[in-house]
């Protein structure tokens, strides 16, 4: 039995930019947090290798990802920090609905932010 190859994240950054052209909010808040996910995972990969994060596999790999980005400097950690918290929005807060072009934007910084490791 051959072992799969590891799980690359740019597949949710893929899903994302597609998700952000759809008109639905299920699409849309999945864009949003697919694309966080995407930029979070990407970091923890770049980190952990460099030794900057020991990476838990647990909730506490977020914060740990923040810190060690700022620890960098360059904007990246906020970057990171504004998607975290539009993820956050968009999957706990549904009353206030978003919309594609928000969704767009943010695909797009989580693109930067995967560009910048």
């Amino acid at each position: 039995m051959t072992n799969p190859q590891p799980f690359d994240p740019n597949e949710f950054l893929i899903l994302a930019a597609r998700l952000s052209q759809a008109t639905a909010q299920a699409e849309l808040r999945s864009a949003v947090s697919r694309a966080y996910y995407a930029a979070f995972l990407h970091a923890r990969e770049v980190l952990g290798a460099s030794g900057e994060v020991v990476p838990t596999g647990t909730g506490r790999d977020h914060g740990l990802v923040l810190r060690a980005l700022r620890a960098r400097g360059g904007g990246t950690a906020n970057l990171l920090g504004r998607l975290r918290a539009q993820r956050g929005y968009v999957d706990y807060d549904l009353a206030v609905p978003i919309g594609q072009i928000e969704t767009q934007r943010l695909v797009r910084i989580a693109q930067r932010v995967y560009d910048r490791l």
